[in-house]
């Protein structure tokens, strides 16, 4: 990273180093121009400012300090006085209402509540997730009911319904046996 005192041209300090090293592109700009400019020469100052307002050449506080000196030559010129456009200024600062960014960010903070946002990944929010769960619960709860209450057999009652079932064809068995014994007990003394 590079060193803060890096930062500064021309009088002026930057807040970052991309501001900066813009700045500095355009004072080699400006040292360009004025090589060339003869500020003497009122028709060529007056193109000068307005090719370089036209295009927004300049967006630097570097800059603007060169078009205001453009300005004021050309203000102190009889003959273009009368049409000097003002210089358009890119930033907003009417937005900044102290110069300490953390006050801003809380200021901001109360003035609007945030939106909560679902962190990356969260398919469903908290509150759902818990109602979805009861309502699983709430089935698997009516599963076994309908399973300890089924006549058929199924994993919970499969031993007592066999047993059952088979003590009921034992029953039924020993009645005909009993029925058959007492048949051929009739049968055997008739003869």
């Amino acid at each position: 990273m590079a060193d803060k005192s890096d930062w500064s041209v021309e009088g002026f300090q930057f807040g970052t180093e991309k501001d900066a090293t813009l700045a500095k592109g355009e004072l080699l700009r400006i040292q360009n121009i004025e090589s060339k400019l003869d500020y003497n020469n009122s028709q060529m100052v007056q193109a000068v400012y307005h090719k370089a307002i036209e295009n927004r050449v300049f967006k630097t506080p570097v800059g603007y300090v060169f078009l205001k000196k453009l300005q004021k030559s050309l203000s102190e010129s009889a003959s273009f006085a009368e049409d000097i456009p003002d210089i358009p200024v890119s930033g907003v600062y009417s937005l900044r209402e102290s110069a300490n960014p953390t006050v801003e960010r809380v200021k901001a903070s109360q003035k609007k509540p945030k939106k909560k946002e679902k962190p990356p990944g969260e398919f469903f929010s908290r509150k759902t997730s818990i109602l979805v769960n009861v309502a699983l619960l709430l089935l698997v709860g009516i599963m076994f009911l309908i399973s300890f209450t089924s006549a058929n057999p199924n994993v919970l009652n499969y031993e007592q319904n066999i047993q059952n079932r088979y003590s009921r064809w034992e029953q039924e068995l020993s009645d005909r046996e009993a029925v058959i014994r007492e048949k051929e007990k009739e049968l055997l003394i008739s003869e």
